[in-house]
Parts: C-alpha cells; sequence; structure tokens
C-alpha cells in the first residue's frame, strides 16, 4: 500500500481538506470519473486517516484528525450528486470515529464551510448558477483555516459561514423526507436543471 511510503512522516495533526465537484447528471457522466470524484473526497481521506490515526495511538501520542465537508451534504445535491453524497460521509464519518478515539487525546472536527474561494469553482462545467453566486460570496481559504484551529476541542461538527447557517436551520423547518421530495418534484423547472441538458451514448460509458 503507497501509504507504507510514509510511515517515517509522522504527524499530530492530519487536514483532510482536497475534494473536487463534478457538474451535470449523474447518469451521463462516466462511472471512472464518478468513482474518481468518491475516491477523492470519501475513500482518500478514510484511508489516511486510518494510516495516521493509528500512528498516533501506536504513538500515544495527543492529535487531531481535521475534515472540510460541505453544508451540501445536509440536502439533496441534484447536478452535483457525487459531491454531496461524498460530503454527507464525510460528516458521518467524521461524528462516528471521534467518540472513540478522544479518551486517547484524539480530537476529531469536521467543518461545514459557507463557500471558500479557492480552484473549486472550476468544476462548474454547466454554469450553473448556483455556484457562480457562491463563487462570488466565498470567503478566504484562511476563514477555514481559523475556524479548524479555534473550535478543535470544543466542536465535533462545526458550522461556518453564512450558508452553513441557513441549511442547518432548513433541516431544522424541514425533515430529511420532505426536503427529498420537494427537491424531487421542483428541481427540473429550475434553470440550471433545464440548461444542463442530457447527453446520451457520448458521456455515459463505464
Amino acid at each position: 500500500m503507497i501509504l507504507n511510503s510514509y510511515k517515517d512522516i509522522q504527524p499530530n495533526l492530519l487536514f483532510n481538506n482536497a475534494g473536487f465537484v463534478m457538474t451535470g447528471h449523474f447518469a451521463d457522466t462516466t462511472l471512472a470519473a464518478q468513482a474518481g470524484c468518491m475516491e477523492c473526497n470519501a475513500g482518500a481521506p478514510v484511508r489516511l486517516t486510518h494510516h495516521f490515526l493509528n500512528q498516533l495511538l501506536d504513538r500515544k501520542q495527543k492529535g487531531a484528525v481535521f475534515f472540510t465537508s460541505s453544508p451540501a451534504g445536509m440536502m439533496p445535491t441534484p447536478l452535483t450528486v457525487m459531491y454531496g453524497s461524498t460530503k454527507a460521509f464525510l460528516t458521518e464519518f467524521a461524528s462516528s470515529i471521534a467518540p472513540e478515539v478522544r479518551p486517547d487525546g484524539i480530537d476529531v472536527l469536521v467543518v461545514h464551510p459557507s463557500p471558500v474561494d479557492t480552484e473549486f469553482y472550476s468544476g462548474n462545467k454547466h454554469n450553473i448558477d448556483a455556484m457562480k453566486f457562491f463563487q462570488k460570496t466565498a470567503s478566504p481559504p484562511t476563514a477555514v483555516a481559523k475556524c479548524f484551529f479555534q473550535s478543535a476541542g470544543y466542536f465535533v461538527v462545526h458550522d461556518q459561514g453564512y450558508f452553513s447557517f441557513v441549511s442547518r436551520l432548513a433541516t431544522k423547518l424541514v425533515d430529511t423526507s420532505f426536503m427529498a421530495t420537494l427537491f424531487t418534484r421542483t428541481a427540473s423547472m429550475a434553470g440550471d436543471f433545464k440548461r444542463s441538458k442530457r447527453i446520451r451514448g457520448t458521456n455515459n460509458a463505464n
């Protein structure tokens, strides 16, 4: 396994931050591309966390494991299906391992940042208006870094910025079942959905 080549690297802080988004209909994007997004956003953090968490436990040292999730994981995300799904996984994963390692002096924190000004938006291949809006309201990456260090040891899941707050409020007012039904009935009427027309026979290869 490639992680064995990093056995001499012994950090006390691990930041699972890498991730990207693909836009368009799930069925019209190649399975290889979807699997690559899943591996980057969810698979790699699992592998890295398992490797370096075991190092900390073996050395009996304190430390912290950080995850950059997204408020997109709190709701259905048509046209960015794999992104929202992997972020929901990250939040659940981090929330579940946190109780296991807290007695060993290891903090786990997953942050749901509001839009951040990075190269993330280069994934907006279908010119989705919502993503363009988020890009215009994005905060610098330092805002997320500051949130990590200020929140570690106090929170396991922490919402940062306006969009995370609004998303969290929406989940308090509307349950998951109703939200899923609402998105299913209304998403096809949105301009983004109409512009992201299906292209059959060219992009749906396995």
